[in-house]
């Protein structure tokens, strides 16, 4: 199968290009367990996004024109903690239309595929060029290098410019999510709530700071991030807390007398594979424990950001729930 891909190295103001050609029937790069894509209408960005990262279009044969990309575009030191869309200038040699998605990887360590953007097609006439706008849904891409991946054409002969523009944001939407102790009840609890954590802090006979922590990318902010929600179950119930992401959270809304409730997202979240396994751009991993005991009132769940401090917990008795989301760092 053939398969001509985008490639482009950015570093400060210089463009490098590789002569080749976007062409069509390529296949899809993802990797073989984790597949984060999100459909870019999940969130809707309300305000047009910055300008992250950039390289002008050639325009004459001084500046390498006629200079097309293939591989994958590289845009070194990315600025930006997310990806909204980028801009390029295609043509084809045939009149025709033209499909293909553009895929984010991370290129620090393994390459991993962060999201695929909307289907792109394109009406072209012949060699007439058309710059052309792909969306990703204001993509978390943590502080990573990354490439933009050319990964299914419909047809030969589709050619992609050199230049383009890279928009995103350059702030750090994130929460830090704080674990506390209640020594009276052999209990712990996370949130990620500023006005929850001055009011706990404000308890220290009753809530007490572990020292643990983990930063997890804001709710509500990118394409890629799922949501946490956090349920309560009352006295004369387990007196605890349980936090769990949007599917199990409708399931467990639409079962009768759970005696749960629903307090709303608490933070977003990456989802790890099948297998338990966090991406490089989101590595750290947070495993759940479940204190089964037979009081019903000492129940309780607890999250950790170290295995070996899960693995206590364990020692203990506690049930291993495996790894339940993925942080950004700890």
């Amino acid at each position: 199968m053939k398969r001509n891909i985008l490639r482009r190295a950015v570093s400060a103001l210089a463009c490098i290009v590789a002569a080749g050609s976007l062409a069509g029937h390529a296949h899809a790069l993802l990797p073989t367990g984790y597949n984060p894509f999100i459909p870019p209408f999940i969130i809707i960005p309300i305000l047009p996004k910055p300008t992250m990262a950039s390289c002008a279009l050639a325009t004459s044969a001084s500046d390498g024109a006629p200079y097309f990309v293939s591989r994958d575009v590289r845009v070194n030191s990315y600025p930006g903690w997310s990806a909204d869309s980028v801009s390029f200038r295609y043509s084809a040699s045939v009149t025709g239309s033209y499909s293909f998605r553009i895929v984010i990887r991370e290129l620090d360590r393994y390459g991993d595929t962060i999201t695929r953007s909307e289907l792109k097609t394109l009406s072209l006439t012949a060699n007439t060029p058309v710059n052309a706008t792909t969306y990703f849904g204001n993509v978390y891409v943590g502080d990573s290098n990354t490439a933009l991946t050319d990964t299914n054409g419909s047809l030969a002969g589709l050619i992609v410019d050199i230049g383009f523009t890279l928009t995103g944001e350059s702030t750090h939407h994130k929460t830090d999510v704080v674990e506390y102790s209640i020594p009276s009840l052999n209990k712990y609890f996370i949130t990620g709530r500023d006005a929850e954590k001055s009011a706990l802090d404000a308890m220290p006979a009753t809530f007490t700071r572990t020292g643990k922590k983990f930063t997890v990318p804001a709710k509500a902010m990118y394409g890629n991030v799922f949501d946490v929600y956090r349920f309560y179950a009352p006295a004369p119930g387990p007196n605890s807390h349980v936090y769990v992401e949007k599917t199990d959270r409708d399931l467990i809304n639409s079962l009768p007398n759970t005696g749960l409730n629903d307090e709303g997202p608490d933070f977003g979240m990456v989802k790890p594979d099948n297998a338990g396994v966090c991406p490089t751009w989101a590595p750290v991993k947070i495993y759940r424990a479940y204190h089964n005991t037979a009081v019903i009132g000492s129940r309780n769940h607890r999250y950790s950001d170290e295995l070996a401090t899960h693995n206590a917990m364990i020692a203990q008795g506690w049930i291993n729930e495996g790894v339940v989301f993925c942080a950004y760092s700890s």
